[in-house]
């Protein structure tokens, strides 16, 4: 497997007073199970900020 192909993974450890997580996995994943600890508010600026960063990204070609 190639530097390429090899899985990008994330290590998280969150607390906050309505629970915790320990999350080793694929990235995806550990950001997706880690939004969902987010406000309302906060979901929809960090999605703003990654359509943001797409069209960015695309704008370059990545």
């Amino acid at each position: 497997m190639s530097t390429l192909d090899a899985e990008k993974r994330i290590t998280l450890e969150l607390e906050h007073p309505a629970g915790s997580m320990k999350f080793d996995g694929n990235l995806a994943e550990g950001l997706f199970l880690a939004a969902r600890h987010l406000t309302g508010q906060e979901r929809l600026d960090l999605i703003e900020r990654l359509q943001a960063s797409h069209a960015e990204l695309e704008a370059v070609g990545r």
